[in-house]
């Protein structure tokens, strides 16, 4: 590596919400063994975020330019030495530098971790063109189902998992006991919102009336889309009878005791998230919180191989309720098959792997 001078790139960062924040603190805190020379890209709305972390934090990104922007930063930053590290990429990174990279030798080593990639004939083709210029670029995914679609149009590709720290937060020793259904995370369609309410809805026509604890903040978008929208109207014609909302972002110690003595449910959309990972789930995990998901995804993976929770073919509100039936009558159980799964995943998920790789590659 030329020099200790690492450019992570958080295009979205700009509150504690969502997983870029976590991302980037975890690696910070690993980097007292690496003392990179970190410097945090990220939208200018966090002009404060970052004063208390070891780091050079850049307010850069404007929201409504920021696609813009990273080609003039991106141009800057490939014709210093250092490391280019873009923590949550899309396709439009890869061809901005890729098309930089064909016209001048790039003076920084650049990784790329790509979280997930929604395959069309268009972007396919893009990767393939990309592939055919074989650039010095090292591109990393969370999961084995993700690289193997780079792989296949002929990109190099290794499985790196995000980087998280276990809470920090000092959660009660005491005896797991179920109480709650838990939604953790920003209210999206991709996410299976509207199917929580269906959910929801459900339990109490059954007569159940178990208690629901809901987010329903916005997405880093700031705006919810049209199916929320109208889930959200039918949620809040509801009476709130054993029902928790959250409006307002929450501190890090708030939103991971949400995941106390409750099941989580993950019913994303499956062909979203086939070959996606979940931070929440992972939250939920070192929680020891079992999580309710769908089959053939990295969640529902995890949850079947640790019996730590259950993956299911369809979120039909009968079939959900019966999978949250089953885990609460046998919670301890399945808190401590989380517990393991925990155990296991920590290491990793360890942010030293990830600062590791960058230094030795």
């Amino acid at each position: 590596m030329q020099n200790n001078k690492l450019n992570l790139i958080e295009t979205t960062l700009h509150d504690l919400t969502g997983h870029s924040y976590s991302y980037v603190q975890c690696l910070l805190k690993a980097n007292e063994a690496y003392n990179f020379d970190m410097h945090v890209w990220m939208d200018r709305r966090a002009k404060n975020l970052l004063d208390k972390s070891v780091c050079t934090p850049h307010p850069y990104f404007y929201r409504p330019l920021r696609q813009l922007q990273k080609i003039f930063l991106y141009f800057k930053l490939l014709r210093q030495p250092g490391v280019i590290f873009v923590g949550t990429s899309e396709l439009w990174d890869l061809q901005i530098l890729a098309f930089f990279a064909k016209h001048f030798k790039p003076k920084a080593k650049v990784f790329v971790h790509s979280h997930q990639f929604k395959q069309t004939p268009k972007k396919i083709a893009s990767l393939k063109r990309i592939a055919q210029l074989g650039l010095d670029f090292t591109l990393v995914t969370p999961t084995e189902k993700l690289a193997n679609i780079f792989r296949e149009q002929g990109l190099r590709c290794d499985v790196l998992e995000c980087p998280t720290y276990p809470p920090m937060t000092n959660m009660p020793n005491k005896t797991a006991k179920f109480s709650k259904v838990l939604y953790a995370g920003a209210a999206r369609s991709d996410k299976g919102f509207s199917d929580v309410i269906k959910v929801l809805k459900y339990n109490r026509a059954q007569g159940k009336n178990t208690l629901f604890e809901i987010q329903i903040s916005p997405p880093s978008s700031g705006r919810y889309d049209a199916g929320v929208q109208v889930a959200l109207q039918e949620l809040h014609a509801l009476p709130h009878r054993n029902l928790i909302l959250h409006q307002d972002t929450l501190t890090e110690e708030q939103y991971l005791h949400l995941f106390e003595n409750a099941i989580c449910l993950l019913i994303y959309k499956q062909k979203d998230y086939h070959d996606k990972f979940s931070a929440v789930a992972l939250d939920s995990f070192y929680a020891g919180c079992p999580i309710i998901t769908a089959k053939n995804t990295w969640m529902g993976d995890v949850a079947q191989r640790y019996n730590a929770g259950v993956a299911l073919d369809s979120y039909a509100p009968e079939l959900v309720q019966a999978a949250i039936d089953k885990i609460s009558a046998n919670y301890l159980e399945y808190h401590n098959n989380a517990k393991r799964a925990a155990r296991e995943l920590l290491e990793l998920h360890d942010p030293k792997r990830t600062l590791e790789y960058i230094k030795s590659a």
